[in-house]
């Protein structure tokens, strides 16, 4: 079992972002996926962590970081879905993801489509039907 948390200080980020051999971004939030022992608090393992910035208009992903174990780990997959539901419950319409965030297939396999040269999600339109998502959908 695994679990998705903020990560509530920039010492445990910066320490994250070391283990997993990422760029720290010191003027973000994160959010890391761990792997939980049998007690289901414990963490024994990092699987990773997406660092991001947020502001009313605009949210950016910075990174997506995780060993290359955990490369295709479902639990990457749900921290980023994280990361996009808490940007869209605080009511930012976009959420991008910078070129060097993670490797091109990762970012499209999110749902990220390059528009007007950015990688970005609507996430008005991915909420609205987030198995049916098109990007180029015009909002209904």
């Amino acid at each position: 079992m695994f679990q998705v948390q903020p990560v509530r200080s920039r010492e445990l980020q910066a320490q994250i972002a070391d283990v997993l051999q990422c760029k720290f971004h010191p003027d973000t939030f994160a959010f890391f996926a761990g792997e939980l022992a049998e007690d289901n608090t414990t963490i024994t393992s990092l699987i990773g962590m997406c660092q991001f910035t947020y502001a009313p208009d605009k949210a950016v992903i910075k990174s997506i970081a995780f060993p290359e174990v955990c490369a295709g780990d479902e639990a990457v997959f749900i921290m980023v879905r994280t990361v996009m539901n808490f940007v869209y419950r605080a009511e930012i319409p976009v959420i991008y993801a910078e070129d060097d965030a993670a490797d091109e297939a990762f970012i499209k396999s999110l749902g990220f489509r390059k528009q007007e040269g950015e990688w970005k999600i609507d996430l008005k339109k991915f909420y609205r039907s987030p198995c049916h998502y098109k990007p180029d959908e015009e909002n209904a």
